[in-house]
């Protein structure tokens, strides 16, 4: 790919072409991703500081990591997409394989489902009923927050915010979610590389 040049939408990707549609949304998840990237190194590998500096980083980071592995997985149910993918270079294709094993059904599975678990707990806030709430406010009811009225923060809400995050992760040792964050990492890297090197292959008919 050139370092400049122009990209005439209507060209390389059409509306009804679903495998232009397809790079386009892999395109969404490597800027993503880019964005995310930086807040993601922010994560040291101790979980007390991951909970008390970046939590909302967190969250978003690994809600945008599950739904750009469900992106891929549900993409080869498409026939067409799924020989697309077959057909890639080589080296593209190695990129892939560090995927897969994330899928639902790869030996990797239990890190969606880890990921899945945080965004399903962390976000549904709008279920005050949860158990996660409880559990939350049970063990925080002897604390005591300082509160002003110009921050722009509830610390309240922080609270117990942190503490249904760290439920969220359901083991809590320190080594394994040292690993979990090193595996979260090592997903975004390849998505991002992968992303890339295919949006590069698709555009060079067009560029």
């Amino acid at each position: 790919m050139n370092e400049y040049s122009f990209i005439r939408i209507k060209d390389a990707f059409p509306t009804e072409n679903l495998i232009g549609r397809w790079v386009i949304g892999l395109a969404v998840i490597h800027n993503d991703f880019i964005f995310l990237k930086d807040q993601l190194y922010l994560l040291s590998e101790d979980i007390s500081t991951v909970i008390s500096k970046v939590p909302a980083s967190f969250k978003l980071i690994a809600a945008s990591l599950r739904e750009a592995i469900f992106y891929l997985e549900e993409s080869e149910k498409q026939i067409d997409i799924k020989e697309y993918i077959s057909e890639l270079p080589p080296h593209i294709l190695k990129l892939y394989s560090f995927l897969t094993p994330l899928y639902r059904t790869g030996d990797q599975s239990d890190l969606l489902q880890r990921l899945t678990n945080l965004r399903n707990i962390t976000y549904h806030f709008s279920k005050p009923h949860r158990n996660e709430f409880i559990k939350a406010l049970e063990e925080n009811q002897n604390q005591i927050i300082y509160n002003e009225d110009m921050n722009q923060h509830f610390l309240y809400a922080e609270l117990i915010r942190n503490s249904i995050l760290i439920h969220s992760l359901l083991k809590t040792e320190e080594d394994e979610i040292s690993e979990l964050i090193r595996s979260i990492k090592s997903a975004i890297d390849n998505f991002i590389k992968f992303s890339r090197e295919v949006n590069k292959y698709y555009l060079k008919d067009f560029l």
